[in-house]
């Protein structure tokens, strides 16, 4: 009679003949995530982009003054900072599917709504209310992208999302420069037709693994893994909690340092950011910058080359040494052109061209860092956290900016607005936590 061997204990989840979703190799679902979140990235800087252009043509119909004018342009990014508080909790609450899709029907219906605007009140409410789908994305978008992604280059990927910000930002720019006619109105709307495609995609992504099974759903977890990865391959260990995530979680004595930087590091770069390129325009005239419409042309290929270098930051500095060796350059440049209002022109476009070629970039970090921050349990609220508290410095330096250059100039204005990065310098110096290459949990 043979003898049998003792049975061993029982194998831990991450046993031999599995591997955790963050090795896998990569796959047709990280495509689709890929496509469904940097699509709704590019659809937001299509949506804050094209309002530049639209306020220019819209300025002698609707009368507007430098106050209509700020309010406009400032709208949507308070709907950000709403919709970001909002909606990232619900997505912890209900899922990232369901509010991560949804949320491309608003942006098509409220795109269309825009051409029965009559006046400034109706245009404001439509842009808070496109800026609540916006704050969707900040929250959501980035959060479901690190849920499908991979470890090895997670923060390359979700750098990507400003990249495809970017692309979205200077398409409308391009759009706005070549539109025919006074029609502002359906200039506005066009913005529809880039997030039906994005609403197609999405369509077909399912829920969140990673979700589902931090709320105990491991059937339902299970089951999207085998269809979508195959068999051999398990969730990373995450921790439970089928209760609410509430706000207040995200400051408790171990961890209220690095979730308060992961929205104060945000507000201190959007500010300035905003700010300059809605009215890029009047910066020019105010520095003395002739044949504006071609700076401004050359200068968006600039931003578009600095996102993707910010993509090379990413992978070959550490979160710290990103956001320090960035925050520094971007103060120094706003100092200079602050200080030297008078140089001459050349050197005034240098020193913007430089500026412009350094924020996309610097933007890299703020779709990877809070996702990498927050545990999955909080993740959606934590980056909604995050996202709607740089819309506070986004929204009112946007406001504010069009009256400081009419009230101080130029120079000083763009002094004053330095103090966003020298502050976010400080900031990271003191506090910013290490993350790359972190297992999410």
């Amino acid at each position: 009679m043979s003898h049998q061997q003792p049975l061993s204990p029982a194998a831990p989840a991450t046993a031999v003949g599995t591997v955790t979703l963050d090795d896998a190799p990569f796959k047709p679902i990280h495509a689709l995530a890929t496509a469904c979140v940097l699509g709704g990235a590019a659809v937001d800087g299509y949506v804050l982009g094209i309002i530049g252009s639209g306020i220019s043509l819209a300025e002698n119909e609707l009368a507007l003054n430098a106050l209509s004018q700020g309010l406009i342009a400032s709208s949507a990014l308070i709907g950000v900072f709403i919709g970001g508080l909002i909606f990232g909790s619900l997505a912890d609450r209900y899922g990232r599917r369901p509010v991560f899709t949804w949320n491309l029907i608003a942006f098509v219906v409220l795109s269309l709504l825009q051409l029965f605007t009559v006046g400034v009140w109706d245009l404001v409410a439509l842009r808070l209310a496109l800026g609540l789908a916006i704050g969707v994305e900040y929250a959501v978008g980035t959060a479901v992208l690190a849920e499908f992604s991979r470890k090895k280059g997670r923060g390359v990927l979700l750098g990507n999302f400003a990249v495809w910000w970017m692309i979205g930002f200077v398409a409308a720019f391009m759009v706005g420069l070549l539109w025919s006619g006074d029609n502002w109105r359906l200039l506005l709307a066009t913005s529809a037709v880039p997030a039906f495609i994005v609403f197609v995609l999405r369509s077909r992504l399912p829920e969140s693994p990673m979700w589902l099974k931090a709320r105990g759903r491991d059937d339902e977890a299970d089951a999207i893994v085998l269809k979508h990865y195959g068999e051999g391959y398990v969730i990373p260990q995450v921790k439970l909690d089928k209760t609410n995530a509430r706000l207040s979680e995200l400051f408790t004595r171990q961890t209220w340092r690095p979730h308060l930087y992961s929205g104060l590091f945000w507000f201190c770069q959007v500010g300035p950011f905003f700010a300059i390129f809605t009215f890029l325009t009047p910066v020019f005239n105010g520095l003395g910058i002739t044949d504006a419409v071609t700076v401004e042309i050359w200068l968006n290929v600039v931003q578009l080359a600095g996102a993707v270098f910010g993509l090379y930051l990413l992978h070959k500095l550490t979160r710290r040494g990103f956001v320090n060796w960035t925050f520094a350059l971007m103060f120094l440049t706003l100092l200079a052109l602050g200080l030297f209002g008078n140089a001459p022109i050349w050197l005034t476009v240098g020193l913007f061209a430089f500026y412009l070629f350094m924020a996309p970039g610097a933007n890299n970090i703020q779709y990877v860092y809070p996702s990498e921050i927050f545990d999955t349990r909080v993740r959606g609220t934590g980056v909604g956290f995050s996202a709607a508290f740089s819309r506070i410095s986004a929204a009112g330096a946007t406001y504010l900016f069009p009256l400081l250059l009419a009230e101080l100039g130029t120079s000083a204005t763009l002094l004053l607005v330095s103090a966003f990065p020298l502050l976010g310098l400080i900031l990271s110096i003191l506090w910013a936590p290490e993350t790359k290459e972190k297992t999410l949990r």
